[in-house]
């Protein structure tokens, strides 16, 4: 922000030499203008000019000057706004224009005018130019600004601007310039209002193709206006507002002139009605929802942000199944056709951004995609087709697993590589939140949404189980327990509860991700477990709970196994309630431990996971204690060699170190861990022993 107030400081000296060199004749100057002038623009072309520093370079140059037109000129085309154009500056520069000793010269007027087109994205309140209208368009006898105000007065017309005396104004200057091809676009313009209105042959010239004078300076302003907006936070980049009609450049015009979906065109409205491609701001929107016609090609919605929002907020089913309809014959078109082109892609790439939207995957769509699904590679559009089947209609699994998923499974591992089956788990991910999340918009369920999730989470079961079995990368890992932390986040829903089965992990899932190397993991499956633990207590807590004892002693063995490992060092143990050993035989624990004796009398198998023994935490561990004696380092006379056993800790008291009892080390590890981001072995241990919460509660 200094950087930028510097910047702002230099500016302004730069402009107070540039006023006042603008002042003298050209003969009395000391030092040539257009130094001064490249150094101003430069300044702007680097940082772009805020409001006032813009306000005065307008005054410069709107008001009588000394300036030569090379160095007008100069100034115009590196007038790079940093932020919004506040209405003052567009009126001041709709005053210069036209007749006048005072104005500033043709060329100028030009240049401003084109100014004013390259910057219209990021005036303050489009609404000005539609207010000064009637002023710009009786300019249009001045012939030398008419190609800018031409192109400038076709951004701005609406169908409110279109009156049948400008028609004829614009007629007689179309013929007395010989169908000049700016009067014959502005003139297409208003016929796309009213198509119905007779012009005569005015509209069979050739027409200009209003682009963007300069797709350069575009570039260039938009990087600047984007560093201001990262620097301020004051507003939303102006693509983002989509509170007006989506209209492609010219440019876009040319290179998607087949673009299967259309755009917003209102034709045959009423004059008591509104059309979308009035709207110019939210308050537009707002105002005129009840009156507003629906464009004649609703599937236009595809592409259209403020055509999604009105037909969200004035929903029908009439809309809908027009929508459905146009989709169906597309679809059925390209199922028909031995090689379907292109536009295939394009269709499924607008239909997904739509439903990213609706949430809602039309029904033509779908159907589309149950029948090529069977004859897919599993290549052409591989991400897009992933993404629109998330958005499946819940169903019997089976079912839906036999046309379409299989087809969908057999393409994905076609080419038998680990990456293939974490994006297929990735993609039940994803499919999993949409169907969990749909009871919650939609009231009246399908009743075997209980059953069909429950299904699916069976079915990722069984491929997690698969992608362990054939890899321990630590990527692959992760993408496993995302499914179980979206599954997890869902139980903990109050009001998904009733709806989702909790179904168990498969041990070794538990189990191989308990003894990977990756703290991170590690974490994060103690948090999937202390979840699990806090919907097994709300689901046991009602009357009619579905899960039989032996279920929920099967998961208490679980947790039982993980707490023997890090906190009760006791590894492996079968004699406590529920615990299960971690489904370890007798000989190899037997094995194990023969081994461990071997390398070390000091060591003991039961304790080689715990916190201050396991290979991924006994680091933190150790630097908690390291961090303790830091503390103390001017009180104490010995260090702890660690690791930290209960044993060692006493003799460390013993030994004028660091007095620690065994509760509180581990305790201590514990908010430590927290501290450093490892939150899940806490929540676990937390969650599972009600007296170290108590503990933890009372040192605060």
């Amino acid at each position: 922000m200094a950087m930028q107030v510097d910047s702002d400081h230099h500016t302004e000296e730069l402009l107070d030499d540039l006023e006042h060199a603008a002042k003298i004749p050209a003969k009395q100057r000391a030092t040539k203008i257009s130094v001064k002038v490249d150094k101003f623009c430069n300044a702007a072309f680097e940082d772009g000019l805020p409001s006032d520093s813009l306000n005065r370079v307008i005054d410069i140059i709107t008001f009588p000057n000394e300036l030569d037109q090379a160095s007008i000129n100069n100034l115009i085309k590196n007038i790079y706004p940093s932020g919004k154009i506040p209405d003052s500056i567009v009126i001041k520069v709709i005053g210069s224009l036209g007749h006048g000793r005072s104005k500033p010269s043709y060329s100028a007027q030009a240049a401003l005018l084109k100014w004013l087109i390259m910057v219209y994205d990021v005036l303050e309140n489009q609404k000005i130019l539609s207010q000064v209208y009637p002023i710009l368009f009786n300019l249009l006898d001045t012939v030398a600004i008419r190609p800018p105000l031409c192109h400038i007065l076709s951004l701005v017309t609406r169908r409110k601007h279109v009156r049948p005396y400008r028609i004829q104004i614009l007629m007689e200057l179309t013929r007395q310039a010989g169908n000049e091809p700016p009067l014959v676009g502005l003139m297409r313009v208003f016929k796309d209002y009213y198509p119905d209105i007779i012009v005569g042959d005015t509209t069979a010239g050739r027409a200009s193709v209003f682009t963007h004078p300069n797709p350069e300076w575009r570039d260039r302003l938009g990087e600047i206006q984007a560093t201001h907006y990262q620097r301020t936070q004051d507003g939303l980049p102006s693509e983002q507002r989509a509170f007006r009609v989506t209209r492609r450049s010219a440019n876009k015009q040319r290179l998607s002139q087949n673009s299967v979906i259309p755009e917003v065109r209102t034709l045959n409205a009423q004059e008591s009605s509104v059309t979308l491609e009035e709207i110019e701001d939210v308050h537009d929107f707002i105002q005129t929802l009840e009156k507003i016609e629906p464009p004649n090609q609703l599937v236009a919605v595809l592409g259209d942000p403020l055509l999604q929002k009105f037909l969200q907020l004035r929903s029908s089913e009439v809309y809908t199944r027009r929508i459905d309809a146009w989709l169906l014959a597309f679809f059925e078109d390209q199922l028909q056709m031995t090689s379907p082109d292109n536009k295939i892609l394009e269709m499924l790439e607008a239909v997904l951004g739509y439903t990213h939207y609706t949430k809602i995957l039309p029904p033509a769509c779908f159907t589309y995609l149950q029948s090529m699904i069977p004859n897919w590679n599993g290549i052409t559009g591989r991400q897009v087709v992933l993404d629109l089947l998330t958005y499946t209609p819940i169903g019997p699994f089976e079912d839906l697993h036999t046309s379409v998923f299989q087809w969908l499974e057999d393409a994905e591992l076609d080419d038998g590589t680990v990456a293939s089956k974490t994006e297929l788990l990735s993609f039940y991910t994803n499919l999993l939140t949409n169907w969990a999340t749909s009871p919650l918009t939609n009231p009246h369920p399908p009743t075997t949404a209980t059953s069909s999730i429950t299904s699916l989470v069976t079915h990722a079961n069984l491929l997690s189980t698969t992608i362990l079995q054939v890899s321990s990368d630590v990527q692959c890992l992760s993408t496993v327990l995302t499914f179980y932390e979206t599954l997890t986040h869902l139980l903990a829903h109050p009001s998904l509860q009733s709806t989702l089965h909790i179904s168990i992990p498969p041990a070794e899932l538990i189990y191989t991700i308990h003894f990977t190397q990756s703290l991170n993991l590690l974490s994060r499956l103690c948090s999937i477990l202390a979840l699990y633990k806090r919907a097994f207590e709300n689901a046991v807590t009602t009357n009619t709970s579905p899960y039989t004892k032996e279920y929920l002693n099967r998961f208490n063995g679980y947790l039982m196994d993980v707490c023997n490992c890090i906190w009760r060092a006791r590894a492996f143990n079968t004699s406590d309630v529920n615990a299960l050993g971690c489904l370890q035989s007798l000989e190899l624990i037997s094995s194990l431990e023969n081994y461990t004796k071997s390398l070390s009398n000091d060591l003991n198998l039961a304790s080689l996971f715990s916190l201050s023994f396991s290979p991924v935490l006994c680091l933190l561990a150790i630097q908690y204690v390291r961090e303790l004696e830091d503390e103390k380092e001017d009180g104490i006379v010995s260090r702890h060699p660690g690791p930290v056993t209960q044993a060692s800790l006493k003799q460390l008291g013993r030994d004028g170190g660091v007095r620690l009892s065994w509760g509180d080390y581990r305790l201590g590890v514990l908010v430590y861990l927290e501290g450093k981001g490892v939150n899940g072995v806490g929540e676990l241990m937390y969650s599972t022993m009600k007296q170290l919460m108590s503990a933890r509660e009372k040192t605060g």
